[in-house]
């Protein structure tokens, strides 16, 4: 009686132990993405950082970011974080160091690989920049027929951009980068997200240079991970975790905050 007493003990122990086992998700996301993904002011980077529920990162900010650890902290999940630029994001996705980059656009090419949330992330404007003393007509992606225009290489600006040929698209490594490209007149245009660049036009102080000459999409941003049960798993928890954060006022507050 006594060795079954102690064997039942011990299978509760452990049921108990597996039920309350810490869940935790592998995140890869970028910082030069703001107001969505960027370092706070005076950071020490940290190559991989864990964040249990109630607490946050010590290096990264942003939209994007809050609703992400709020939503994963919604459902007990305690965050590793991996800051990398976006290509090894990616790399490290493709190979299974991390669940989960953000923030992604689908793309035709992604589908096909990959597995999305069903709740977006966060909602970008894509736009062309010109040099603020040239004179064009926006009509559209049409109107740029012909002309160099530059984006970051590896962003996604969404299927209307990845479905025309007659733009001559010229990758840049960074937004900083395509800037320089376009104040020197080395590109006609100079694709890219609204609210990133234009934060980095105002940082360097070159808003009176450049102007917007048109918005050719607005694109929901995901969760992007491999397609498995695990990440499905997830995917479901995030969405879950973001309609909680939505009802109990949490997203509104975020939404404040970063307007």
């Amino acid at each position: 009686m006594g060795r079954i007493f102690i064997s039942i003990v011990m299978v509760m122990a452990m049921a108990q132990g597996a039920f309350g086992a810490d869940k935790t998700v592998v995140l890869a996301t970028l910082t030069d993405f703001a107001p969505y993904c960027f370092p706070k002011e005076n950071a020490v980077f940290v190559p991989d950082e864990h964040i249990p529920p109630g607490s946050d990162s010590v290096q990264l900010q942003g939209y994007s970011w809050d609703v992400v650890r709020e939503s994963f902290h919604a459902m007990g999940y305690t965050i590793r974080l991996l800051v990398v630029p976006w290509e090894r994001g990616t790399h490290y996705l493709a190979n299974g160091k991390v669940d989960f980059i953000f923030p992604a656009n689908k793309t035709v090419e992604r589908e096909r690989e990959y597995a999305f949330s069903t709740e977006y992330v966060d909602q970008i404007e894509t736009v062309v920049y010109m040099q603020k003393d040239v004179n064009f007509t926006w009509w559209g992606l049409e109107s740029l027929e012909g002309l160099t225009i530059g984006y970051v290489r590896g962003w996604s600006y969404g299927k209307l951009w990845e479905g025309i040929s007659w733009i001559n698209k010229e990758s840049t490594d960074s937004i900083a980068q395509g800037v320089e490209m376009l104040g020197k007149g080395r590109l006609a245009g100079l694709a890219g997200y609204k609210r990133p660049y234009d934060h980095v036009l105002k940082m360097a102080g070159l808003t009176h240079e450049f102007k917007i000459i048109g918005q050719f999409d607005t694109i929901d941003e995901y969760l992007m991970g491999r397609s498995n049960k695990q990440s499905r798993l997830m995917l479901n928890a995030f969405d879950a975790g973001k309609q909680k954060i939505r009802e109990s006022a949490v997203l509104s507050r975020i939404e404040e905050r970063w307007q």
